[in-house]
């Protein structure tokens, strides 16, 4: 039974498309704005993206700082 599933999901997964091919124009190259960053930068949640961004950030850094010190406490009373 799992290896159907599987076959039937790679079948599927070969059939499915996840964009179509549209061309690039020189008008794609100039474009310097970002519609979507203007957008935000208006309403104000560009702000709320770059803090949501630092607070994932420091917790990555925290976890890992921490993480490094509990190794390091294993390997002194492992090697005294």
């Amino acid at each position: 039974m799992k290896k159907l599933v599987t076959i039937v999901l790679l079948i599927f997964s070969l059939t499915a498309m996840a964009q179509e091919k549209i061309a690039v124009t020189d008008a794609d190259y100039s474009n310097s704005s970002v519609e979507m960053a203007d957008l935000m930068r208006s309403n104000g949640k560009i702000y709320v993206l770059v803090g949501v961004i630092l607070i994932i950030f420091v917790g990555i850094l925290f976890y890992l700082i921490s993480t490094d010190r509990k190794i390091s406490k294993l390997e002194k009373n492992l090697h005294s």
